[in-house]
């Protein structure tokens, strides 16, 4: 009994002396609490005063109303300068900023207001830099057109020495996001997390369109005209006849640009009208597959871009058209580079400008393509217009497009350089320069095209459609690629599994595809399955051009038919070696431009414990020994297991 009632005595003795220390921790907190009152308040005020400020600041910006956003801007930067020195205060007078909780909670704060005020000089260096351009040049103009040519030249002027102060301008974006990623996910500003994630994904795009912007303004003097006139053939690439660098060449377009913009000729006209007076008077061996496919003893323009290394097929189709338009009576100025365009590029920029009218008919991102084609191919006849005069037509949209371009509101050319980074990641755009100082801006911006060199596994698949319409349309197109590592190496399995959607038509007919597959130099050839052997022409073989190994072949798909070819090689033996000793695969998959490949698997099994896989966000799965991913190519995807 007098044990419990000891329990009890130190029970109630322990209470006593917690209330007294629990009131006592109280009490200082109140006093704590009173004497930092005043830098809370202080920061509170005018925290949120500068991000008034700031907000009202970003609507003036909009709205080019700079006198009013530096005002408000200076006013801001007045503001969180405040704020920062009330949370300095707080580190000695707030009593919870003395241990370590206390302390993460300020330095969240602080790191929030740093952020805020690299943001906030960041707008008003950029508000500073746009007053300028639009005072020099714009001058209250809406668009470039507007602008008188020495207006132009100024502003490209202007533009071109923005370079050293966007780069600081990156630099300070990345920096506010550094801060950002530094707060503590659960802590005092916890019930900020959606607005917080809001302004990190701004910092981002801003951050990306500073990245994308500044090779585009070094390669301005290209496409500008300035400081002297440039001349350019553009090849429309048609991808419903999908070709190795991304569609059949049935139009191209001649550009000459002059005065700081100015567009003295953009014209179209049909291949053809090159081709057909070329005959008898230009001598080019075809490639084998053309010559045999599509029974022609010469090569020609249309089918120039042979090679899937666009710098390669970009020199070559500008040699023949530089010889078939002397041949055809139409010798023109020498180039200045070669540019390939795919339809899907087209659609996207209507995507920005709004459908356009043409001949009572809207052409809109959904029905361009196949209402052009049909335009071309069928409806000339019933308008009683010439077969030689049918690509008439495009003259028309160009101009539309051309006009709409160029009248753009200044507040959509984010969204126009968004489109331009996009279409020339996935091969839609695709650039080559005879002047190496711009090539190598534009192998920068991901739009030179060439057949990528890279240390680890590689794979491109290359199809081209050979006398099969515009049967690409319809096909279903899904690739596999397994590697194994087995006994005597890493050996590599591709599937391609091709389904005809369509049928016998104007448009369609069976597929009929010379289908070329890069592997790593060094790979062989262990068996196809799939292929007739006596019809396939199957090649084998390592291409010192472009640097891989390729595997060749001829097959055809019925309209409504599946077909499935699997082709299985070793892997050189470099990778086996990199991937036994030094535990390290890396995989680098490369998109045939204008191609839609609906999904591509992809699968990496070993003997040997993966640590980890990159990159983490793709639809995959990680297991022990195996990981496993299916994707959509809609651009080069890259793979590393360690």
């Amino acid at each position: 009994m007098s044990i419990k009632k000891n329990l009890l005595y130190f029970f109630f003795l322990f209470l006593r002396y917690f209330a007294i220390a629990l009131g006592a921790i109280f009490f200082v907190l109140i006093i704590s609490f009173i004497i930092s009152w005043q830098s809370w308040r202080n920061f509170t005020r005018e925290a949120l005063s500068g991000k008034n400020n700031l907000s009202t600041a970003l609507y003036s910006l909009q709205d080019r109303n700079w006198s009013n956003a530096k005002t408000d801007l200076n006013l801001a930067e007045n503001n969180f300068q405040a704020s920062g020195a009330a949370i300095t205060e707080l580190y000695r007078t707030w009593l919870p900023a003395k241990i370590g909780l206390g302390q993460a909670q300020l330095n969240d704060l602080e790191l929030l207001n740093d952020s805020a005020l690299i943001i906030t000089r960041s707008a008003l260096q950029a508000s500073q830099l746009a007053e300028n351009i639009s005072a020099a040049a714009f001058n209250g103009k809406d668009n470039f057109q507007d602008l008188q040519a020495g207006q132009k030249a100024v502003f490209l002027e202007s533009l071109i020495a923005l370079e050293p102060e966007l780069n600081g301008l990156k630099a300070n974006l990345s920096l506010a996001l550094f801060n950002i990623d530094r707060i503590h996910r659960f802590g005092i500003l916890w019930p900020l997390r959606g607005q917080l994630q809001e302004v990190r994904t701004q910092l981002e795009q801003g951050q990306f369109m500073l990245t994308q912007s500044l090779p585009i303004i070094r390669l301005l003097p290209a496409f500008s005209g300035y400081p002297q006139a440039v001349h350019y053939l553009i090849m429309l690439q048609n991808n419903d006849e999908i070709r190795p660098t991304g569609g059949f060449l049935g139009t191209y377009v001649r550009a000459d640009i002059i005065d700081f913009g100015k567009i003295e000729r953009l014209t179209a006209d049909d291949v053809y009208h090159l081709d057909m007076p070329s005959i008898g008077k230009t001598k080019y061996t075809p490639p084998t597959p053309i010559s045999k496919y599509l029974k022609v003893e010469n090569w020609y323009l249309r089918d120039a871009n042979w090679s899937p290394d666009w710098p390669q097929s970009a020199r070559q189709i500008q040699e023949m058209f530089q010889a078939e338009s002397l041949a055809a009576g139409q010798a023109d100025v020498p180039l200045d580079g070669i540019v390939g365009i795919t339809p899907d590029f087209v659609a996207d920029l209507l995507k920005i400008t709004g459908p356009i009218t043409v001949r009572g008919e809207s052409y809109a991102p959904e029905n361009m393509q196949a209402l052009l084609q049909y335009n071309v191919e069928v409806a000339y006849k019933e308008e009683e217009i010439s077969s030689w005069d049918r690509k008439n037509i495009i003259n028309e949209l160009i101009s539309a497009l051309k006009d709409k371009l160029i009248t753009l509101p200044l507040r959509q050319y984010p969204e126009l350089i968004a489109s331009l980074d996009k279409s020339l990641k996935r091969g839609d755009l695709l650039l080559y320069f005879n002047d190496a100082g711009r090539q190598n801006i534009a192998k920068e911006l991901g739009g030179s095209g060439e057949i990528k060199s890279v240390e680890g596994d590689y794979l491109m698949v290359v199809d081209a459609n050979l006398a099969a319409f515009k049967s690409d349309a319809v096909m279903q197109k899904n690739l596999t690629y397994r590697v194994q590592d087995k006994k005597n190496g890493l050996t590599a399995n591709l599937t391609l599994n091709y389904r005809h959607r369509g049928g016998f038509d104007w448009r369609t007919t069976r597929y009929r595809s010379y289908t070329r597959v890069l592997a790593p130099l060094g790979s062989q050839l262990i068996q196809i399955k799939g292929l007739e052997e006596a019809t396939a022409d199957i090649i084998d073989y390592d291409d010192i051009n472009l640097g891989k190994h390729v595997f060749g072949f001829f097959w055809s798909i019925e309209p409504g038919q599946n077909k499935e070819l699997i082709l299985s090689y070793n892997l050189p033996n470099n990778l086996k070696n990199d991937f036994r000793e030094n535990n390290y695969y890396s995989l680098y998959v490369q998109r045939q431009p204008g191609s839609r490949i609906a999904s591509l698997s992809l699968a990496i099994e070993t003997d040997k414990k993966i640590i980890s896989a990159k990159p983490q966000d793709l639809n995959g799965e990680i297991k022990t020994q195996s990981a496993y991913w299916t994707i959509s190519l809609e651009q080069d995807q890259k793979i590393k297991i360690l």
